[in-house]
């Protein structure tokens, strides 16, 4: 779907794909930050990839910088070298993406993230994950074992298959 498209529309959806995977996983505190229990954790930091088994098949991957909570915060992408890709900000009344110099208003976060890739994206469930939190999202598994070790992954089960990994920075 995205390959048919202009390239600067194809790019922007793109980025909106990345944001809402970012979404679905997060990352560790700052190294410089002392540790916080996990229920006070609102920044997180690393790598995240999304593969999502659509016709074409999308694979993504960024670095991100995540922070807040499903009610109001913000997402940074940016690229192996530094060069920023997409940032979000959201809060209870609105969703903002920009990305490619142009910038998109939504009305909320869920509606950002369904039009980014065509589904829904359970954000609270993904910000319980990153506190290490096994919270229940209908259509996704998600597999905490190895979050001592800063990795997470979720894969998403139901109409088109999706598949989230996540590296935190420690």
């Amino acid at each position: 779907m995205l390959m048919c498209l202009r390239p600067s529309l194809r790019s922007f959806q793109q980025a909106c794909l990345l944001v809402a995977l970012a979404c679905l996983a997060g990352c560790a505190t700052p190294p410089s930050a002392p540790k916080l229990p996990l229920e006070q954790e609102t920044h997180w930091q690393g790598k995240l990839s999304l593969k999502v088994y659509s016709k074409p098949v999308q694979a993504l991957a960024a670095n991100f910088d995540l922070q807040g909570r499903p009610t109001k915060g913000e997402l940074v992408l940016t690229s192996p070298l530094g060069t920023t890709l997409a940032r979000m900000q959201w809060d209870t009344d609105f969703a903002t993406l920009t990305a490619n110099g142009e910038q998109k208003n939504f009305n909320s976060l869920q509606e950002l993230v369904r039009q980014a890739i065509g589904s829904d994206l359970p954000v609270a469930s993904l910000f319980a994950w990153l506190q290490g939190r096994d919270d229940a999202a209908p259509g996704w598994q998600v597999d905490l074992k190895d979050l001592e070790n800063g990795r997470i992954q979720a894969h998403h089960i139901e109409a088109v298959e999706a598949e989230l990994k996540i590296i935190l920075e420690r």
